[in-house]
């Protein structure tokens, strides 16, 4: 019989699956403030950083406080995105959300999501690799409730 803790996790395919929102992208030539302008049209906090095919990092929110902090007084059109990009820990369509989950770190706070091709399909946050793994063990616990009504009832009801 079941317990429920034998459920696997969800894949990020699942997650991609699940009908998100586009995948924003932006060149290496761009500028920061380029950039901020497409994350604020589209009113999200990071996007890909694509060069001739190429996954070739992210730029998110962090980017632009770090390059305020790095670079007081310059203005975000006189920086490129190549120069602040940031490593963008990367994924295959198979991986696991608890896999996932492990490869980020203090700075890195999405996940690249690649097809089978090695090209970037998604962008998935911390956020909500979380709110995904909380879901799993939500229904695990449901699961083993319903285990041990079901063992009750069989017990009170057992000739």
């Amino acid at each position: 019989m079941s317990t429920g803790l034998d459920r696997p996790f969800r894949t990020l395919r699942r997650l991609v699956e699940l009908g998100r929102p586009p995948l924003l992208a932006v060149a290496p030539d761009a500028t920061l403030a380029d950039a901020a302008r497409l994350l604020a049209d589209h009113d999200r906090d990071a996007a890909v950083v694509i060069e001739a095919g190429t996954l070739r990092g992210i730029v998110s929110m962090k980017t632009f406080a770090r390059a305020a902090m790095r670079r007081p007084g310059t203005a975000a059109v006189d920086l490129r995105v190549a120069d602040l990009v940031d490593a963008a820990p990367a994924a295959s369509l198979a991986t696991s959300v608890p896999d996932a989950l492990a490869l980020l770190t203090h700075d890195a706070d999405h996940v690249a999501v690649l097809d089978e091709d090695g090209l970037p399909v998604d962008l998935v946050s911390r956020a909500e690799l979380l709110a995904e793994l909380v879901w799993h063990h939500t229904e695990v616990i449901r699961e083993m409730r319903l285990q041990e009504r079901i063992m009750h009832l069989q017990g009170v009801y057992s000739c």
